[in-house]
């Protein structure tokens, strides 16, 4: 896997290209400002980045001229798309590592009632549950995004930290559903039955239940 920085690189770069503050790439990004200063300066040194005094505010914006440039903003899209749709991610992820799933509470809405949205729970067989969490955590953490297990975390902070949150459960019942990637490519999504989704949401806090009032767990 590419280095860390490669990704925050791209995300900083994608955020300067109509030009923008270093303190406003860091809150848009959740990166944090000394690293983005630090990215900035050293851009700016290559010259993929250019920066304009107006009063006392600095604004950056990329050269698009620049050969790196494209490459970077193409990575960043991509880290985007990520950002809005962990859900296809993770799909991956568990495919590639055996991991047994099925999306539940806030990613089963997105399915069954086409509600767009980026935070993510999903139960996981008890056999495979503490490696799925490490595996998911270490995935997106090694793409520079952070994750957190409390929603609330992720308000007003939607392209800078991704809600997901894992359930442990003993048995998967799911349906499949087919779903149409950013690069339209057709994947099978698996979405607890009401069973499976009952037993994985016993175990989550009214934190977990807030973004889904729509759906009752007894």
């Amino acid at each position: 896997m590419q280095s860390i920085s490669m990704f925050r690189d791209a995300r900083i770069i994608d955020m300067a290209k109509e030009g923008n503050t270093m303190s406003g790439i860091a809150q848009q990004t959740g990166i944090p400002f000394s690293t983005v200063r630090r990215a900035v300066y050293e851009f700016e040194n290559i010259g993929i980045i250019k920066s304009t005094k107006i009063g006392k505010t600095v604004i950056v914006r990329i050269n698009k001229n620049h050969p790196v440039v494209d490459s970077m903003i193409t990575t960043a899209r991509w880290i985007n798309t990520v950002m809005w749709d962990p859900n296809t991610f993770i799909v991956d992820i568990c495919e590639k590592n055996k991991i047994d799933y099925a999306f539940v509470g806030t990613s089963k809405i997105k399915y069954i009632k086409n509600e767009s949205r980026n935070m993510v729970q999903i139960a996981i067989s008890k056999n495979d549950y503490n490696r799925a969490k490490k595996i998911i955590q270490d995935m997106f953490k090694g793409i520079g995004i952070k994750t957190t297990e409390d929603p609330r975390e992720t308000i007003g902070n939607a392209m800078s930290i991704i809600y997901i949150k894992c359930f442990p459960v003993d048995d998967i019942k799911f349906t499949e559903y087919e779903n149409k990637t950013h690069s339209n490519e057709i994947i099978r999504i698996k979405v607890a039955d009401e069973d499976t989704e009952r037993k994985a949401m016993q175990n989550s806090s009214k934190e977990d239940k807030m973004f889904i009032p729509s759906l009752v767990y007894p």
